[in-house]
């Protein structure tokens, strides 16, 4: 098992200057746009450096969903040609041979019902290959994210794992001073056995989110590789009554709902004079389409309304972490001042310095996991429901 103190060698010679800094100045809005610092993925010594952007394009590149998705498309539009084939050849028969058959005709419209099928499908397969992108660019935000947010945790344990060593070699002088007890000394170690599994624990969320990332962007899962730090602008988002809107507007599945509808309403004023008796079929077939719409329709409003309560509770915590950051900040003020005044303890500074790079930790993750919210409310707008 890696130990604490190997990892804190290891990460002394990282690059520290790639940890995800947040501005403390962002605004309470929601964060759509993503602003990258100007540089693109370069390797620095055996490190590879990456930037979000350059994350998304590569995880795009490199998806087995997309590429599924790209050989359905060819496929579709192969199917598109042959079906247009094959209604040129039946309208050529009808035409030629069969103005008063009713089977040339028949076979004539059931090619051309093909053939508009095969259209669909066509396009349909475009636009479900345009969301699985902005899917796999999503979830390669999210585990960029994480990531970043959990070496920041590391990054804090470690300094809470070595004041707390600190606090039982402390105790443990005091025990033999006979200033205080095994018991308490007991504790004290209890604290530091509970620092390092906490410790180990992030290690491998760390190692387990950077293998997912590398495969994702098309590298070796084992290869070292260093993130980019992320900065965000502040963008309003519509209420959930318009977003509601644009979500149902944008939706495949109620565009297909419409589509179905629409030509088997069609069919029904083509058939009501000369198929009469088809026409009681076709209409139970449009009732029966029209209430899968109204429960689409339904679970979209309710998506909505889930996400517009995820982005208000992700603002709530936002704002409480920032006024936190910002006591924790005022405290640590206080104790240095104390420090150099001799008031207090070296370990009393180090651990209030620590309290403030925790919150300010917190406040980071905040600000990810509101940026999060608003893209989840972006793909919905969209007609991308990411549950």
């Amino acid at each position: 098992m890696q130990s604490p103190t190997d990892e804190s060698e290891i990460r002394g010679n990282m690059i520290m200057c790639m940890q995800g800094k947040v501005s403390k100045y962002i605004s309470i809005l929601v964060f759509i746009s993503v602003v990258i610092t100007g540089f693109s993925g370069f390797a620095y010594g055996s490190s590879y450096v990456l930037t979000l952007s350059e994350a998304k394009k590569l995880a795009v590149i490199h998806s087995p969903e997309i590429k599924k998705q790209e050989a359905v498309i060819d496929l579709a539009e192969v199917n598109k040609r042959d079906s247009w084939i094959a209604y040129e050849q039946a309208r050529a028969n009808y035409q030629n041979f069969g103005i008063n058959s009713d089977t040339l005709k028949n076979a004539m419209e059931n090619a051309k019902k093909g053939y508009d099928a095969a259209g669909y499908a066509y396009d349909d397969a475009n636009v479900n290959l345009e969301n699985l992108k902005l899917k796999v660019e999503y979830d390669t935000e999210n585990t960029y994210l994480s990531l970043l947010n959990i070496e920041n945790n590391i990054k804090n344990l470690e300094e809470s794992y070595r004041l707390q060593k600190e606090m039982v070699k402390i105790e443990s002088l005091k025990m033999a001073l006979g200033l205080s007890t095994k018991t308490l000394l007991d504790q004290q170690i209890q604290k530091s056995m509970d620092l390092e599994k906490q410790l180990q624990n992030l290690y491998d969320s760390k190692k387990t989110l950077k293998w997912q990332l590398n495969r994702s962007i098309g590298r070796n899962p084992e290869d070292q590789l260093e993130l980019a730090p992320v900065t965000f602008e502040a963008v309003k988002y519509d209420n959930q009554q318009f977003s509601e809107q644009k979500a149902e507007d944008t939706s495949l599945a109620i565009q297909q709902y419409n589509r179905i509808i629409e030509d088997k309403n069609k069919e029904i004023e083509q058939k009501r004079y000369n198929a009469s008796d088809k026409v009681e079929k076709l209409t139970l077939e449009v009732k029966q389409t029209e209430l899968f719409k109204n429960d689409t329709e339904y679970s979209i409003k309710l998506a909505i309304k889930n996400i517009h309560e995820k982005l208000y509770l992700a603002q709530k915590t936002l704002v409480d972490n920032r006024g936190k950051y910002d006591m924790a900040k005022h405290n640590y003020e206080i104790q240095l001042t104390q420090y150099e005044l001799g008031v207090i303890s070296k370990i009393a500074k180090e651990n209030s310095l620590n309290a403030l790079h925790q919150a300010q930790a917190a406040y980071e993750k905040a600000v990810y996991d509101y940026y999060l919210a608003a893209r989840e409310l972006a793909l919905a707008e969209q007609g991308i429901l990411l549950k």
